[in-house]
């Protein structure tokens, strides 16, 4: 029998450490017409770090998943399928529990987030597409759910730049870390879930932006981020229109227009890829939300930190139909077409030290 998807609910993290454009503590290398130029040029103003004394990755990235589960109603032993992802290859995770050496490449996160959330029943398995990686996630555990093989699926997402952030460089001040988890369900109403999607990958333009090992940087792993001197430049040829031309796609597969989707949640690259991507597909700005200012680029957990925003600022109606869309370095492109029921569960607040701040003062109190 047919059933439908459901994004039950979502839970996102944002870490403590909150640092501007101009703190000369992050940045104390780039002078200040450089960090001028590329405000303007990406429309990011400061991003959040995880403070790796007080929190690890993995510690905020189940705290998110919990919160999740918490929303969706469902128990650890609900849980069918886990899909983890993070883009930072070097995980300092709590390996050591789980009886894994303390410093692995593989197996990446998901055994170790399996084991920490007491996931009994689910079988787990890591996926990788950076930016993308959360919008792929829902494509495979909703075809997970449609074909059977599972009734709740955990999506969870864990983004520390700590690693590979080289701040002696102005690329270095793109991201920020971020945490996020989803709960998709499984609906006995078969009109509700991806109604479509359109994907594609562009490989020629691989080496405009990406992570990369050099002994010469200035970071923890050796691994820095690294963008062409004309790799933004050459993003604009091409990161503008091929976004909008795969939404159209979709919205014709499913017989859609413009018109008839209530809400776009778009990955948050920079403000001026958003206003191009809304400007080519005639999106008014109360149908999506732009974060990069405040939030910066936080890879994978961009997308759901934006959905969760969004929701918490009720801009998504009930039963509405939303686009996901989101293209990943390397390069790959995606759109997927979301027929919504009730509401997903939104975290309530998402931000790390007014959540520490608030549990301070409840034991305060109590």
């Amino acid at each position: 029998m047919t059933c439908g998807v459901t994004i039950r609910a979502i839970a996102t993290r944002v870490p403590t450490i909150s640092v501007g454009n101009f703190d000369e503590t992050w940045f104390p290398d780039i002078d200040k017409q450089s960090k001028l130029a590329w405000q303007e040029k990406w429309g990011i103003e400061q991003r959040f770090y995880t403070d790796h004394l007080r929190h690890s990755p993995m510690t905020l990235a189940c705290d998110a998943a919990r919160e999740a589960m918490n929303l969706a109603k469902v128990s650890s032993h609900d849980i069918d399928l886990l899909i983890t992802s993070s883009t930072n290859a070097m995980q300092l995770a709590e390996n050591t529990q789980c009886g894994l050496p303390e410093n692995v490449f593989y197996p990446r996160n998901s055994y170790a987030t399996k084991c920490l959330l007491g996931l009994d029943n689910a079988m787990e398995f890591d996926i990788q597409n950076e930016c993308s990686s959360m919008m792929d996630a829902m494509q495979i555990g909703h075809n997970a759910i449609k074909t059977g093989q599972a009734k709740q699926v955990l999506l969870i997402v864990q983004e520390s730049t700590y690693e590979v952030m080289d701040r002696t460089n102005v690329n270095g001040m793109n991201f920020g870390d971020g945490y996020a988890a989803i709960v998709l369900s499984h609906d006995d109403d078969p009109t509700l879930g991806i109604q479509s999607q359109a994907y594609q990958s562009f490989s020629k333009n691989y080496d405009l932006a990406t992570v990369s090992w050099d002994k010469q940087v200035n970071t923890p792993s050796h691994m820095s981020f690294q963008m062409a001197e004309t790799g933004a430049s050459e993003m604009g040829k091409f990161v503008p229109k091929y976004l909008p031309k795969l939404v159209k796609r979709a919205l014709a597969k499913a017989q859609l227009s413009n018109a008839d989707i209530d809400f776009y949640v778009f990955h948050q690259p920079a403000r001026k890829l958003i206003d191009a991507w809304c400007a080519l597909l005639d999106v008014p700005h109360e149908k999506t939300l732009k974060i990069m200012q405040q939030y910066g680029c936080a890879v994978s957990a961009a997308m759901p930190i934006a959905f969760n925003l969004a929701l918490q600022q009720q801009l998504i109606p009930e039963n509405g139909k939303i686009i996901i869309a989101s293209p990943s370095v390397g390069w790959g492109f995606g759109a997927q077409v979301w027929q919504l029921g009730e509401l997903p569960k939104c975290a309530p607040e998402i931000h790390q030290t007014v959540l520490e701040t608030c549990n301070h003062t409840k034991k305060d109190v109590l």
